[in-house]
């Protein structure tokens, strides 16, 4: 047992989520980083350490802030680490991984919630719909009585329809935000690796550069759309709540194919950093998805012609 690892992963944790607590805005962008240091430790020194370090991280929060907080560490971002670790353990692809480790935490909620929703009889509609009707209405309140009256008629203004698609989009919605999170855990944690060890299964996986979405998935995408298209309220959320998710599937293509040619032209890492996030801050990001599309027949790189070993 690597103890120091150990400690240290479970501190570098720990420092993320009291960030959360203290710095606005930014500290709440870094806790979405709280996996990172669990996986590193797992694949890089073993998962007796990870998982060692995700314990203590969890026992420490639950001393500190109750065991409600610590569930929440230790059963979303714990399986997270864990899901997207022991993907690259077994040197699974990159989407693979990411779906492992986006996918677990999300699949043991709903059956939590399934389980309390069976005992006690509620809907789920009715309860996310009351929440954020409830949420709008203390907004309006605040907005008021700081006298801000264009925010105040923002709010009020948000229509039963726009919440009642809102509500029903929640599961695709939840779905992309945490695969979206678990790419870019894999991501930081792949490039911490590579530059602190060799020898682990991280360097015979691709870089962002040549990745790319297995073809087939291109139909998840198809009978989503199809589905949009069907006359049917239940028939057309399936379809909306899908093509949220193959969204992000192929807008992670697109981004691939600009930091191919990014690389290409020899442009720095941070520049590469900032020339992509203006792309997705502004409208181009609809062209980037549509590139992620066009890449399955066009394959602008030429990956598909090389037999990557994983």
């Amino acid at each position: 047992m690597n103890y120091r690892s150990t400690l240290l992963a479970s501190a570098q944790t720990l420092g993320l989520l009291i960030a959360g607590f203290l710095i606005p805005v930014l500290g709440q962008a870094l806790v979405l980083f709280t996996p990172v240091p669990i996986i590193v430790t797992y694949v890089r020194d073993g998962r007796a350490e990870g998982l060692t370090a995700l314990l203590a991280t969890a026992a420490i929060v639950a001393a500190l802030l109750g065991w409600h907080m610590a569930a929440i560490v230790l059963f979303s971002f714990g399986l997270m680490a864990i899901g997207t670790a022991e993907g690259m353990h077994r040197r699974l692809r990159p989407e693979s991984i990411v779906v492992l480790g986006g996918l677990l935490p999300i699949a043991t909620a709903g059956i939590v919630l399934s389980y309390y929703l069976a005992h006690t009889g509620k809907n789920p509609i009715t309860i996310l719909e009351g929440h954020l009707r409830d949420s709008l209405a203390e907004a309006a309140k605040l907005y008021s009585g700081l006298g801000l009256k264009d925010m105040v008629s923002l709010v009020t203004s948000v229509s039963d329809t726009f919440v009642h698609y809102l509500v029903r989009l929640v599961p695709g919605i939840t779905i992309a935000t945490s695969l979206i999170q678990a790419a870019c855990c894999f991501g930081l944690a792949r490039v911490a690796i590579l530059r602190k060890s060799g020898g682990v299964p991280v360097p015979s996986q691709p870089s962002l550069a040549t990745w790319y979405a297995p073809d087939s998935w291109v139909w998840g995408l198809i009978v989503a759309l199809a589905l949009i298209m069907v006359p049917n309220e239940a028939a057309r959320l399936t379809g909306l709540n899908c093509a949220i998710v193959f969204s992000v599937v192929y807008l992670a293509q697109g981004i691939a194919i600009v930091e191919h040619v990014l690389r290409k032209a020899r442009i720095k890492a941070v520049a590469r950093g900032l020339i992509q996030a203006l792309i997705l801050a502004l409208p181009t990001i609809v062209f980037v998805m549509a590139l992620g599309v066009v890449d399955i027949w066009a394959d602008f790189r030429k990956v598909r012609r090389v037999i990557l070993k994983l």
